[in-house]
């Protein structure tokens, strides 16, 4: 999740145990700094509920990345030109 719509809303962090490195595809290390909070966030989709550990980090062109092991696991249903997940 973004940390500057974690800032806006005022949404309240955990520290992780361990902080994340972030790398790119080639293993350069990516940002400027490592993941070191997540928040415990409510997720409803076409009537599926979960909560998520989700961590936060500056994004800048999304509020939230759902993950490939998330989206691998529930196959939801993604219409890409209107933005809907299902």
């Amino acid at each position: 999740i973004d940390e500057e719509l974690v800032k806006k809303k005022k949404i309240p962090t955990k520290k992780l145990e361990r902080p994340i490195t972030c790398r790119n595809s080639d293993g350069t290390i990516a940002g400027k700094k490592d993941i070191t909070k997540f928040v415990k966030m409510d997720l409803n989709i076409n009537g599926h509920n979960e909560q998520l550990d989700v961590v936060v980090t500056p994004l800048q062109s999304s509020d939230l990345f759902l993950g490939h092991d998330w989206l691998t696991n529930h196959n939801p249903e993604i219409d890409w030109k209107q933005g809907i997940i299902k």
